[in-house]
C-alpha cells in the first residue's frame, strides 16, 4: 500500500487536532513493565521486549510462534483502563509480521472484560491471510451460549515491513472499524460493501448494545487455533489508545 508524501502530510494534518492518547507504550524501557502489563502465555510461544531494527525507537514488543506449536499463545494485557474508554475507544499500533502466519484463525489484538481468554471481547485477527475483526463470547460454556461473529476484510496484513494499524472499538452499538496506513478497510455484507462491521448477540437477535460489558483490559500478541507448520513472528511498537482517532505518531 503506497502513500505519497503529500497524502501522508494531509492525513497527519487532518488528525492533528485529535485528542491526546489516554494510554501509550513505546517499550523504550527495554522490558515488559509489570506495573502496566500482565503477561499471559501458554505452550511454546514467547513474548518479550527486544532491540528491533526498523522500530520507532531501539525496542519493540516481539512475539515468536515456533513451528508446529499447538495450544500456544503469548500476549501482554493492560488491565487498568481509564473510564473514558470503557465503552468506546480508538487504538493505534505499529506492527510487523513475518510470513508464515497461516490460514487459521489467528488472534492479534483484543479488548474486553477481565479474564481473557474466557471472557467477552472484541478482537482483531487474521483468517486465511485476511484481516478478521470479530466479537468473541468465550465466557459461557460450550453449547451454552459460547460462540463468535466474524467478518473477513478484503485484504490482509503486509509482511516483512512495518505498517500502522488503527481501530475503533465500540460496545454501544457493538462494532469495529479498521484502518491500515490510513486507509479504511472494507468487506461485503449482504451484497453491500461496508467499512464498519456490526455485531448482534445472540446471532440474529438484534441486540447490539453492551455485548462486551465494558472494556476493562486490552491485549497484544499472537495465538493460533491449530498448529502452523511454519513458525512466525509479530512485532508491536508505539501502542496507544484514546477517545478519538489518533493517527500516526507525531
Amino acid at each position: 500500500m503506497t502513500r505519497t508524501p503529500l497524502l501522508l502530510a494531509i492525513f497527519a494534518a487532518t488528525l492533528a487536532a485529535q485528542s491526546k492518547p489516554v494510554f501509550t507504550e513505546n517499550f523504550e524501557s527495554g522490558k515488559i513493565d509489570p506495573a502496566v502489563w500482565d503477561t499471559r502465555t501458554a505452550g511454546t510461544a514467547t513474548i518479550a521486549v527486544e532491540p528491533v531494527e526498523g522500530a520507532h525507537g531501539k525496542y519493540a514488543l516481539h512475539v515468536h510462534y515456533p513451528d508446529m506449536a499447538a495450544a500456544s499463545y503469548a500476549f501482554v494485557v493492560a488491565t487498568h483502563l481509564p473510564d473514558s474508554v470503557r465503552t468506546h475507544f480508538f487504538g493505534r499500533a505499529y506492527m510487523k509480521i513475518s510470513p508464515g502466519v497461516g490460514i487459521t484463525h489467528n488472534p492479534l489484538i483484543f479488548a474486553g472484560e477481565p479474564g481473557w481468554q474466557l471472557s467477552k471481547f472484541h478482537e482483531i485477527g487474521t483468517h486465511r491471510g485476511l484481516w478478521m475483526p470479530s466479537y468473541q463470547e468465550n465466557k459461557s460454556e460450550r453449547g451454552k451460549g459460547r460462540g463468535e461473529i466474524v467478518y473477513h476484510m478484503e485484504v490482509g496484513p503486509q509482511t516483512d515491513k512495518w505498517f500502522l494499524v488503527e481501530w475503533e472499538f465500540n460496545d454501544d452499538p457493538s462494532q469495529i472499524t479498521l484502518w491500515v496506513d490510513g486507509e479504511k478497510l472494507s468487506t461485503t455484507v449482504a451484497g453491500e460493501k461496508v467499512d464498519t462491521v456490526k455485531f448482534d448477540w445472540p446471532k440474529g437477535s438484534g441486540v447490539v448494545k453492551n455485548l462486551v460489558g465494558g472494556y476493562q483490559e486490552f491485549g497484544f500478541g499472537a495465538r493460533v487455533w491449530g498448529a502452523p507448520p511454519a513458525g512466525f513472528d509479530v512485532w508491536y511498537d508505539d501502542i496507544a489508545i484514546g477517545t478519538s482517532r489518533l493517527g500516526p505518531v507525531r
